[in-house]
């Protein structure tokens, strides 16, 4: 009998397929789909019934599979699923491809290129690239994100669509596409400086901020300008290996601050001629307060966010990101939830804060209409040494308050006071009510999860403290600030209460941070002053810090 591709044995049939899809690594195997639609034997043998381990090798040759790996229970990662998430993502990537803004499905479309990313190994970042996802977003922005609004003065909306948009425009940033950037920087920062910087409308955390356990009755504040936190969408539907999953949204904020940072940073800080050069000159001129020219260049150089990058530690760049992926893939059984990393602040953090005019920011709480423009009046640097304390059990945790008031203490008791001991920390009640020990981070332990709420006991670790100072020669030139507060085991929250490290100084004011560890690189979200304790609040700042990295 002559040798025919009838005949051909399954496994090198399956080598032929392999060999020609790896010349054509961007798009779907249209070579597979032309042998199936040949004849039927070859529909066949090449099909997922019949020849399984051709469609994990198509998959393993185009996407990644170390975070599905982690994540998942084997029996979701079964051929049929996979088989099956090979179809859903070359149908996201030909909508991506073809620039298909009127895609009838674009929120399910970009949720699940939202998943690549948090899934990404390189593969999957390779695939996007060849869709040229940069080019859609890049034109979505330009042209179609404020199309769904009813008037010329709207606020954008954050829907689906608009907000996964925000967050891939982010996570496809790099040092490259900033460089490259012209007249479509400043659109960018005009558009996303209202979901930046308008914390009324765009709450930058998934849950009420005031509500450190979370419930079915969320305490929401009513002011001039409506309910707060606003409704936002939270959940949609996608098809994720093989089965209808349920996918969180994130809040749009973060990922806008993100953004709106990482171009700001492009026009450093002009040096002053008249400054003094350093700290040891600025002494010797008996000026003991303010940046130097030393301190500004150091800002400059080392307060930036930081973009998203691989990693170099031996350990899958995926990893970076299983915290975002707990948050996102609610509905997925998952074999590791974590949405707090333990010991991820621990270090010395570097950023910045951008401030709002206040005039401009209050007249908004008193209108529907969103401003022409959005303009700050300034960039100022944060440096902060963070330390992690951990409560274990069966030790008790430092109780959380009930009521509104809880929440601008940084959900700590009022009135409590803490020491630093030999081996961490230790916090009393006010009148003494309770005496506890939190200790540094243990090593690899159980990372701090929604189901510690209902069943701590059952858990390593019962609570998270943040504590933070900024140290010299930092604390000289741009103010000294000590920090405390609490990380929300619901979604990873943190929120610390910021104080003048010298109470002298109490005209600086007490702040309260809130934000995530994003992608385990940056510290973001807003700040604003507690000394009203309203909600929402009058006035907000947005900041990003990095972890500064150490020298090798």
């Amino acid at each position: 009998m002559r040798p025919s591709l009838l005949t051909t044995p399954s496994e090198i049939l399956e080598y032929v397929v392999l060999l020609a899809v790896r010349d054509f690594p961007h798009g779907p195997p249209s070579v597979l789909r032309s042998l199936r639609l040949s004849c039927r034997t070859l529909n066949e043998a090449l099909s997922m019934e019949q020849n399984p381990h051709l469609y994990l090798m198509l998959f393993l040759h185009s996407f990644d599979m170390s975070s599905p790996n982690r994540h998942l229970p084997s029996p979701r990662l079964s051929a049929p699923a996979l088989e099956q998430e090979l179809r859903t993502r070359h149908i996201a990537l030909k909508c991506i491809r073809r620039r298909d803004f009127d895609h009838p499905d674009l929120a399910a479309i970009l949720a699940t290129v939202y998943i690549m990313f948090l899934e990404d190994d390189g593969r999957n970042y390779e695939q996007l690239v060849g869709a040229d996802l940069l080019g859609f977003l890049q034109q979505f922005l330009h042209d179609r994100i404020l199309q769904d609004t009813m008037s010329k003065n709207a606020w954008p909306l954050e829907n689906g669509v608009n907000t996964l948009a925000v967050g891939l425009f982010w996570f496809i940033t790099s040092h490259c596409g900033l460089r490259q950037e012209t007249q479509l920087r400043q659109r960018v920062i005009d558009i996303l400086s209202y979901y930046a910087y308008a914390g009324f409308r765009y709450p930058c955390f998934t849950e009420p901020e005031n509500m450190f356990y979370l419930s079915d009755k969320a305490e929401l504040a009513v002011s001039n300008y409506g309910v707060y936190p606003p409704p936002r969408p939270v959940t949609m539907t996608v098809q994720y290996f093989g089965d209808q999953t349920k996918f969180t949204l994130p809040p749009v904020a973060p990922f806008a601050i993100l953004n709106q940072f990482a171009r700001a940073e492009k026009f450093p800080f002009k040096v002053p001629s008249e400054l003094p050069a350093n700290r040891q000159e600025a002494l010797t001129m008996g000026i003991l307060f303010g940046p130097t020219k030393e301190d500004i260049e150091h800002f400059n150089t080392h307060c930036n966010t930081r973009l998203i990058c691989s990693r170099s530690d031996g350990f899958p760049k995926s990893q970076i990101h299983d915290a975002d992926w707990s948050r996102s893939l609610t509905g997925v059984p998952s074999t590791s939830p974590s949405y707090y990393i333990p010991d991820t602040l621990t270090g010395y953090w570097r950023g910045s804060f951008m401030t709002p005019f206040i005039d401009i920011y209050k007249s908004m709480l008193l209108s529907d209409e969103a401003p022409s423009t959005f303009p700050f009046f300034g960039r100022f640097p944060l440096y902060v040494h963070f330390r992690e304390y951990y409560c274990y059990s069966p030790m008790t945790p430092v109780p959380v308050e009930e009521g509104g008031n809880a929440f601008f203490d940084a959900f700590l008791p009022q009135g409590c006071q803490w020491y630093e001991i030999e081996d961490g920390i230790e916090i009393v009640g006010k009148k003494n009510t309770f005496r506890t020990k939190y200790v540094p981070f243990r090593g690899q332990q159980n990372s701090l999860r929604c189901s510690d709420v209902q069943d701590l006991s059952s858990r390593e670790i019962r609570d998270v403290i943040i504590v933070g100072e900024t140290e010299e020669p930092y604390a000289s030139a741009w103010n000294g600030y000590k920090y405390i507060g609490r990380v929300r085991p619901s979604d990873g929250l943190v929120i610390l209460l910021r104080e003048p490290h010298d109470l002298h100084t109490d005209q600086l004011g007490r702040a309260l941070f809130r934000g995530y560890v994003t992608s385990s690189c940056n510290f973001v979200g807003r700040w604003r002053s507690i000394s009203v304790g309203e909600q929402p609040a009058e006035w907000e700042s947005i900041f990003s810090m990095s972890k500064a990295v150490p020298n090798p």
